[in-house]
């Protein structure tokens, strides 16, 4: 005699929504249902806790203070109808700071200087800040007021601390309360510190600056080429200057206050209110599939679980991205799991991590995955998983799909992955996929460098991004208990309420399953 699969399932079960919690920690306590002694209760959660977002203006948050709601805004009026407020450049890139920037580029060696400063006062001096400047189409495509912000806006350094462009959209902690000082930071920080990002030494940050090459960019012109080091941080003096500028007369006293509130909860302590969250609601969560894991964050969860579970990692855990899908297994349940190595197929180091483990003396694989922006590697990625899964192992797989609601060309579908993964004989805890059962919802604000990607206060769900991008999904081998979404951290979820908050940390709902693996095999006789 001996036994095979498939794992039978207890019947007339039936999966309960959950979307509503009775509080912290409360989110697993439902006790079996009658009959189901014998069987393995996996109580599962998956959660983008997202990367550290260095910007804390860039996405609309809900926030207690309606100072907060209030300054952006004004903002968003300044940006779209400036009105008498969009004055030249000049009046605040002042020339003068401009001259003591050149100053510093020649004693630093920079080229082409001749041609920055022509350019200047040709091209950059009388243009208006708002229309002719944050609102100018070809600088966007040119590349040369975002390309700086996003190599020096928050430069990770070797050590493991950061460094901070002194500017109003990351979480830089100098005065920046009047132009003059907001300049003296800015010149000591491109010209003075020193930036040592790969263990070869410290630089200058501006050094870390790469030249913008027409062949990427058409819109940037031959001269505009080979002077592109030195312009960028002309531009991207302008771009701060105007922000600094806009923010102390906007945002009076409060503005200052409100960043330091959001950058507390969104990056210096989010790793600790992310703990916090895991330790309480999602406390008896046997397993904890995490997506977007930053460094820190995984050493903190080292230490806090050291006694209870199995902190997985994959054998490509990327440090210098700090963005890898983790596993918490609770280790009084599990044996020790053994990595599935999967070769990689257009995601990125650390994306992906497959396990094999046993839980009470059955086989079974687990999975944690991060796609794409647009989620069209979920699908492929779901096929080579499958290939490496013995034939008729259970599977459960907690993953940011990246899928979404509406179909569009360049962009998963929900419906057509649900039909995909459907043929593979796997199952959504959420059982049918209903497309508005969102589990994002975040919109952009005017405060960063990509205007075109913005969205009115008015508008945040026409053109925000509120989709079903969060999935647990299982083989057939379990039966689906109960389910649940979290936006708030406490195990429930508000509809329409963007997020993250502060005290909810991320862009992504966290989700749960509770399962019922049933013991009973059947026999060949």
């Amino acid at each position: 005699m001996r036994l095979v699969g498939p794992w039978l399932l207890m019947l007339g079960l039936r999966a309960r929504s959950a979307s509503s919690g009775s509080g912290p920690g409360q989110v697993f306590t439902s006790s079996f249902p009658d009959g189901t002694k014998g069987a393995i209760r996996l109580r599962v959660a998956s959660w983008n806790v997202a990367a550290v977002n260095n910007n804390p203006f860039e996405y609309w948050i809900t926030h207690p203070n309606p100072a907060y709601r209030q300054l952006m805004q004004d903002v968003e009026r300044f940006i779209m109808e400036p009105g008498e407020n969009d004055v030249p450049v000049h009046e605040v890139f002042s020339d003068s700071m401009f001259s003591q920037l050149m100053d510093r580029m020649r004693q630093a060696g920079l080229p082409e200087l001749e041609t920055v400063e022509r350019l200047w006062q040709s091209e950059y001096r009388s243009r208006k800040v708002v229309s002719g400047f944050l609102r100018d189409k070809e600088i966007g495509k040119k590349r040369l007021a975002s390309m700086p912000d996003r190599v020096t806006n928050t430069i990770q350094l070797h050590s493991g601390r950061t460094l901070l462009r002194p500017t109003v959209i990351n979480c830089f902690e100098g005065d920046l309360s009047n132009l003059d000082l907001w300049f003296q930071h800015w010149l000591r920080f491109f010209f003075d510190d020193r930036a040592d990002v790969d263990g070869e030494g410290a630089k200058t940050v501006y050094s870390l600056l790469q030249p913008i090459r027409r062949k990427k960019y058409p819109a940037v012109s031959e001269e505009e080429e080979n002077a592109s080091i030195p312009l960028q941080l002309v531009l991207q003096g302008v771009f701060d200057a105007v922000l600094v500028n806009l923010m102390n007369t906007k945002g009076g006293n409060n503005w200052a206050d409100l960043r330091r509130d959001i950058c507390q909860s969104l990056n210096s302590k989010k790793k600790d209110l992310i703990r916090d969250i895991l330790t309480s609601t999602y406390k008896d969560a046997d397993v904890i599939f995490l997506q977007e894991a930053g460094n820190e964050l995984v050493q903190l969860l080292r230490d806090t679980y050291a006694s209870t579970h199995h902190l997985v990692l994959p054998g490509s855990y990327s440090t210098k991205r700090a963005q890898n899908s983790v596993m918490l297994l609770r280790s009084s349940l599990f044996g020790v799991p053994e990595e599935v190595e999967v070769p990689a197929d257009g995601w990125e180091d650390g994306d992906l991590l497959l396990v094999r483990v046993r839980v009470m003396g059955i086989d079974i694989s687990l999975a944690s995955f991060h796609g794409d922006t647009n989620g069209l590697l979920t699908m492929p990625m779901l096929s080579q998983v499958w290939k490496h899964i013995p034939a008729q192992e259970p599977l459960v797989f907690g993953m940011d799909a990246n899928t979404h609601e509406h179909k569009v060309e360049g962009k998963a579908h929900v419906l057509e992955f649900e039909e995909m993964y459907q043929a593979l004989g796997l199952q959504a805890s959420w059982g049918k996929v209903n497309p508005k059962l969102y589990t994002t919802f975040n919109a952009r604000t005017y405060l960063q460098p990509q205007l075109n990607k913005a969205a009115k206060s008015t508008e945040l769900a026409a053109n925000g991004d509120q989709n079903p991008k969060d999935f647990v999904l299982c083989t057939k081998h379990f039966e689906v208990l109960q389910t649940s979404r979290d936006n708030t951290g406490q195990g429930h979820y508000i509809e329409d309420q963007v997020f993250p908050t502060l005290e909810f940390p991320s862009d992504h709902a966290a989700i749960t399953a509770d399962l019922l693996l049933q013991l009973i095999a059947r026999e060949e006789l």
